[in-house]
């Protein structure tokens, strides 16, 4: 017996129909699309709806899961007593905005363009509440659309060696419009989270990305000895360069006799120099700190927030 044979009775199908969230139990409505509807079962990986296309059926989901994807890209899900397709049902100049794909064995009532307008005609509501639905979807869509930050958002990246030089950068730029976010806040990196993920989350909300490149680590290279920055720093630095742009990623040095190893990637990069601290208070390592401080307020009340693509 196939998944759609469970429908093919017709009190079973205006029951799966009374339930749909779009129908809101109406059963004249439920009876109509029930007999000018066609059935038809879906294979996991089979495409329902294909973006660009300019069929204008609108689908009634009775069993299973789809994927809702824009340009490759997957969204959400969409699971039973759930429409898709309903925009070009109503309005013929569009073409289809989404590819639909089965994720689970799948049977939908398929209803026409034709059809869902002459039943409408007769039970006006219909339309009322495909127009909710379609608001909802935007809502839903609007998720998936970060807006632009109010005030510039600047993620510290160092190591915990060097966190006392975030921390009185940040202390320096508590006047400047702007919020300063340390690797170290609560909820940043949250127990039990994927790291990656967490610092991927950082990325995507940042405007600004502060790398300090402290010398952690002794380095031998074709038998010299040098200092370096920890791979870390070094990572989440072409990290946040690669998403943010090069005038939105900043790297401080410190002022020191001895060179520091940086990638070869990273050697056209002019960064910003800042003096050794040696464990002094916030407020006398601002004093110190005033130089790269002030170039750092001045990139950032110029850059302001990003626009977002």
């Amino acid at each position: 017996m196939n998944l759609i044979d469970r429908f093919k009775e017709r009190t079973t199908l205006v029951q799966a129909m009374l339930a749909q969230t779009i129908i809101q139990g109406d059963r004249d409505v439920a009876a109509a699309l029930a007999d000018a509807g066609q059935l038809t079962e879906y294979s996991v990986g089979e495409v329902l709806i294909k973006e660009g296309e300019a069929d204008r059926e609108m689908y009634f989901l009775l069993m299973g899961k789809v994927g809702i994807s824009v340009k490759g890209k997957y969204l959400y899900p969409r699971e039973r007593n759930l429409t898709v397709g309903e925009m070009s049902a109503v309005n013929p100049s569009i073409v289809r905005s989404a590819t639909v794909t089965a994720l689970e064995p799948t049977v939908t009532l398929k209803v026409s363009p034709d059809t869902l307008d002459k039943i409408a005609n007769v039970h006006p509501t219909l339309y009322k509440l495909i127009a909710a639905e379609l608001a909802n979807r935007i809502l839903q869509r609007n998720t998936f659309i970060r807006s632009p930050n109010d005030r510039p958002r600047v993620f510290f990246i160092s190591s915990k060696e060097s966190l006392e030089v975030a921390k009185a950068l940040r202390h320096g730029l508590r006047y400047t419009d702007a919020d300063s976010i340390l690797w170290s806040d609560d909820e940043i990196f949250p127990a039990g989270a994927y790291p990656l993920e967490a610092l991927e989350a950082e990325v995507n909300r940042a405007d600004f990305g502060v790398a300090i490149a402290h010398p952690d680590d002794i380095v031998r290279s074709r038998k010299h000895q040098t200092a370096a920055p920890r791979d870390n720093v070094i990572f989440e630095l072409g990290f946040f360069m690669s998403r943010l742009g090069r005038k939105r990623t900043f790297l401080l040095v410190p002022t020191m006799s001895e060179e520091l190893k940086m990638p070869s990637d990273f050697k056209g990069i002019t960064p910003i120099m800042y003096p050794p601290l040696s464990g002094k208070a916030d407020e006398v390592a601002t004093q110190v700190l005033t130089s790269p401080i002030y170039e750092l307020e001045t990139k950032i009340r110029k850059g302001g927030c990003r626009e977002l693509q």
